[in-house]
């Protein structure tokens, strides 16, 4: 267990027995609204938060500390609560409540013990300052973009700005309605200052579903010649609507392959380069994705369309003359919102 900036036990009770007294008998004016139940509540989480930290109970002291000045604000309780954090390793989090105290305004009339508080930090800020790592964390893209960090929210002004971090392992989730989430692990180590850039990008807008929706029942009687005429005809006429479902999904294949190719050349000048980081490596795999994903139904989609054409005209050709002929026959294209797909209608 990590030991606590020099403080005797002796400063630490007194500290306690000035905090409560603070909270009995002053409030600074931007407090003065807090009433007596708070103050109270804060008193008795104060002195759990005491008891634990002479006990090197950090865990308990931090959160009752931190607790007790939710309620009622003293720089005493934040200062206790930095020396928690310094005890549990929390050095990112510990070197920002310092920090705090350091820049918060007192009151003119201020109690001597919040004027000591602002001491005490400003000489033990210095004592962990190179165990603290450094991150800055610029998000392109979005106009109100989400981060946490390993699940603490940033606050957004604090976006481009230098905070200071824990050194270890860091989960950064970068986020915003309408865009892609992303994920970066980043390690930091005691003293090393790292800037990430993280660019997100739109959610990709869904492909065209294509629809074949069958010939329309006729209600009329179909003049009977035959089972086999009447077979190869209807067989016909599916031939060239497979067709043009094929050469469709190969067209707006096509289409699609070739937004993804520009999307590709747009973002590193070509088909193949070198990301510069893991934003735009995940940026790069998924635009590559949809270029391979696209051009294959486009092939796909243009042979079956040849295939469909292929087979129909063979079976057109080869229609005996006895065959008879529908009285309305049509294939057309039809497009709809996010649906593009082909009506044959068949009489």
């Amino acid at each position: 267990m990590r030991s606590l900036p020099a403080v005797s036990t002796g400063v630490l009770r007194n500290a306690g027995l000035l905090a409560f007294v603070l909270l009995l008998t002053q409030a600074r004016p931007a407090y003065a609204q807090d009433n007596a139940s708070d103050r109270a509540t804060a008193r008795g989480l104060a002195g759990e938060g005491y008891a634990a930290l002479e006990k090197k109970d950090y865990v308990t002291a931090e959160d009752r500390f931190r607790r007790a000045d939710e309620l009622v604000h003293a720089p005493t309780l934040v200062l206790d609560r930095a020396r928690a954090l310094v005890g549990l390793g929390r050095f990112g989090e510990a070197y920002a409540a310092y920090d705090s105290i350091i820049r918060e305004t007192l009151p003119s009339k201020a109690p001597p013990v919040w004027k000591r508080a602002v001491k005490d930090a400003t000489s033990e800020i210095e004592a962990i300052k190179p165990k603290v790592a450094w991150l800055t964390v610029d998000v392109k893209g979005a106009s109100a973009p989400q981060v946490a960090i390993n699940g603490d929210t940033l606050p957004p002004e604090r976006l481009g700005e230098r905070v200071p971090e824990t050194p270890g392992d860091l989960k950064i989730v970068a986020s915003a309605p309408g865009y892609v989430t992303q994920v970066i692990d980043q390690r930091l180590s005691e003293g090393e200052e790292k800037h990430i850039e993280i660019a997100l990008r739109p959610m990709p807008k869904p492909a065209p579903e294509i629809v074949v929706v069958p010939p329309p029942s006729s209600e009329r009687a179909e003049p009977n010649h035959g089972e086999h005429g009447n077979g190869r005809r209807t067989l016909t006429y599916v031939s060239f609507a497979v067709s043009g479902v094929g050469v469709a999904l190969g067209a707006t294949a096509g289409i699609l392959w070739l937004n993804a190719r520009s999307d590709i050349k747009a973002a590193c000048g070509g088909l193949d380069c070198q990301p510069q980081n893991e934003s735009e490596r995940a940026r790069l795999d998924d635009d590559k994705q949809r270029y391979d994903t696209f051009g294959t139904l486009s092939v796909i989609g243009f042979g079956v369309g040849l295939a469909g054409a292929a087979t129909g005209a063979t079976l057109l050709l080869t229609q005996s003359s006895s065959d008879p002929e529908p009285k309305q026959v049509g294939i057309r294209a039809y497009v709809g919102p996010g649906v593009l797909g082909v009506r044959g209608v068949f009489q």
